[in-house]
């Protein structure tokens, strides 16, 4: 029964393991639509822009093709097509800031895209991580009550072989038994004459069942051997009767006074009177015994041992096998009660663990919210000293040729071949930014140029590098810093906002990404020549 108790509490855990697997696989499901989903939004935007794009490039196409006329035209028509050409430059004047604004707002919104996908995929990926560890505890336990049924099969096994040994020389004494029973009948016939061993029907329907009602509790071959030893005894009995019946016959050729001696030597007292009942407590170990003193002539005696010895012999092996069922029910309940014992460990030790674990977040929630506290109060006081706040450069500028800009980058930590925001080179930087004007305070979307061997910060219209917007020397850089106080008027993402600070001007800048704006800083510091107040 432990068993199959075990084999049910296996097949929970093993339906539980199924059923975490099948949470994993939805779990992987989800993150690939998220993929898939943002990879759509993002190809949607795109093909947008691109759209927009063709348009304005059909319109810089008239806008040429007009200003090509405008040459080759007589003067009567001069006029009007300046007025065209204006009209057509307002146009894509219009059409080229709206393009720049919808270019903006896709790649913010790519942006958005990629924090929310983050987000979603940390918190995916962390369930998926905490499913894994319960399934790997589950299959420990199975392992365990694996084991546990195992160990149990193995004592049932014993148990079994036991009990056959014990039924098989149980076998062996009933043998035993029926041959001493066959030799008695053998000398009650040479002695009678060839006379049958009387069966006394009453006698054997009187024998009483005390033996298998003592032995309720004991295996049922032994109580059916204790059975038949008490037959036995009761078959002696009615030899003892035919005896006495044939006395006469039996004791002609002896002396008159060897009957007494005979019936003492058997009954172990005088015989009784021809009224009384024969005795009932006559053993087959007694019957043996008499026809045996019979057979030598009636001169021996049946001594107390021979004739108490089987009878003594069946009741301690009764005892032992007493005491073995005992011992056995003793040992499985000490088992139980020492598996009890283990289970409440176990349950004790895992409240334990949890209680430690919830104590240890509690904890370190506490911790960051003491240290968020922390970081908002240390903001405010550089806000209050803003004229003594130090930037936050991290590196001083390097000026020697042969210096590997990708090398510096990749050996800071950054991801580089992961970022495709920036293209990165041993000499230059190229990518995106979006920054505000000077006078103008209007976020606008330039490609910049990041380029030690001319030693400049340059930034284009666009990444067919035709059209310069503006350029920043590498001697007029002085600091380089995170916008942390943001400052910026209305940028379009306050957390991807950097400043560069000049002698002229502080220019604010947006990166597309948290690892774009974090390698661009690292790139520009290193150009910053204007940082002169380390030398002091």
């Amino acid at each position: 029964m432990e068993r199959a108790l075990l084999q049910g509490e296996r097949q929970a855990e093993l339906e539980q393991i199924e059923a975490e697997t099948e949470i994993i696989n939805q779990l992987q499901r989800k993150l690939s639509e998220l993929e898939s989903t943002i990879q759509r939004e993002k190809d949607k935007e795109r093909a947008n822009v691109d759209a927009e794009r063709e348009a304005l490039e059909r319109l810089q196409d008239g806008y040429n093709e007009l200003t090509s006329q405008l040459h080759n035209c007589p003067e009567s028509l001069r006029e009007q097509l300046q007025e065209q050409l204006k009209r057509e430059a307002e146009t894509l004047e219009a059409v080229t800031k709206q393009f720049e604004d919808l270019e903006f707002q896709q790649l913010e919104k790519e942006s958005s895209l990629e924090e929310e996908r983050e987000t979603i995929s940390q918190q995916l990926l962390q369930d998926r991580a905490q499913y894994h560890c319960s399934i790997a505890k589950r299959k420990e336990k199975v392992a365990a009550l694996e084991s546990q049924a195992n160990q149990l099969g193995i004592q049932a096994a014993q148990e079994c072989e036991r009990l056959a040994k014990d039924r098989s020389m149980t076998l062996q004494l009933l043998q035993k038994e029926k041959e001493r029973l066959a030799n008695l009948e053998r000398r009650y016939q040479s002695l009678t004459g060839g006379k049958t061993f009387p069966k006394s029907s009453n006698t054997i329907k009187e024998s009483p069942l005390m033996v298998v009602n003592s032995t309720g509790s004991l295996p049922r071959n032994l109580a059916a051997t204790l059975q038949d030893i008490e037959t036995k005894r009761q078959l002696a009995q009615c030899q003892w009767e035919a005896l006495h019946g044939s006395q006469t016959q039996l004791n002609s050729p002896f002396s008159s006074t060897s009957g007494p001696v005979m019936h003492h030597s058997i009954l172990h007292h005088t015989a009784p009177s021809s009224g009384e009942q024969p005795y009932d407590t006559l053993s087959l170990e007694s019957s043996d015994s008499m026809d045996t003193s019979i057979s030598t002539g009636n001169n021996s005696a049946c001594s107390p041992d021979n004739m108490s010895s089987a009878s003594g012999m069946d009741a301690l092996k009764i005892e032992e096998m007493e005491k073995m069922l005992k011992e056995a029910q003793l040992e499985k309940a000490r088992l139980i009660e020492s598996r009890e014992r283990e289970t409440q460990a176990r349950k004790l030790m895992l409240e334990e663990e949890r209680r430690r674990r919830e104590e240890a977040e509690k904890r370190l929630q506490e911790e960051t919210v003491h240290r968020q506290q922390l970081i908002e109060k240390e903001v405010k006081m550089r806000a209050k000293n803003f004229s003594q706040a130090r930037p936050m450069t991290r590196y001083l500028p390097i000026r020697k040729e042969e210096f590997d800009l990708r090398s510096h980058i990749e050996s800071s930590g950054h991801r580089v071949d992961t970022c495709y925001h920036v293209i990165l080179t041993e000499k230059m930087c190229k990518g995106y930014l979006v920054k505000m004007g000077g006078k103008i305070k209007s976020w606008r979307k330039r490609w910049f140029v990041f380029d030690r061997l001319k030693r400049t910060f340059s930034y284009y219209a666009d990444k067919h590098e035709s059209k310069l917007k503006g350029v920043i020397y590498f001697q007029a850089i002085e600091e380089v810093y995170y916008d942390h106080l943001r400052s910026a008027t209305k940028s379009p993402n306050p957390s991807l906002t950097f400043c560069v600070k000049t002698h002229d001007r502080l220019y604010y800048m947006v990166a597309p990404s948290a690892e774009a704006m974090r390698i661009w800083m690292d790139v520009i510091v290193t150009g910053a020549e204007g940082y002169t107040q380390f030398m002091n």
